[in-house]
């Protein structure tokens, strides 16, 4: 393990270590016609540290987004090569 350096290192080297393990859950909901959202919450235990506190944290976090059209239908992928490098996909209506 290597410590901080350069410019920014102005109370010298810091080196820490930490590990951690623990639980994880999401779920997607549909808010209304027009917004779904994401809800997630993990916690963990961090243990085996050097200069670093020791202890649970605990996160949750909320995202929401527009909903997916419903009246358009499904999209069909439609992909051209170009010029052997690569390929440029669009989507569009059947």
């Amino acid at each position: 393990m290597t410590g901080d350096s350069g410019a920014g290192a102005t109370l010298g080297d810091f080196k820490s270590r930490v590990f951690d393990t623990g639980p994880q859950i999401g779920y997607n909901f549909e808010v209304n016609d027009t917004t779904n959202g994401y809800a997630n919450l993990k916690g963990y235990y961090e243990f085996g540290t050097e200069n670093r506190a020791e202890g649970w944290n605990v996160w949750m976090t909320r995202a929401f987004s527009p909903a997916e059209n419903k009246s358009r239908g499904p999209l069909r992928l439609i992909c051209d090569d170009i010029f052997q490098h690569g390929f440029l996909c669009r989507a569009t209506s059947p």
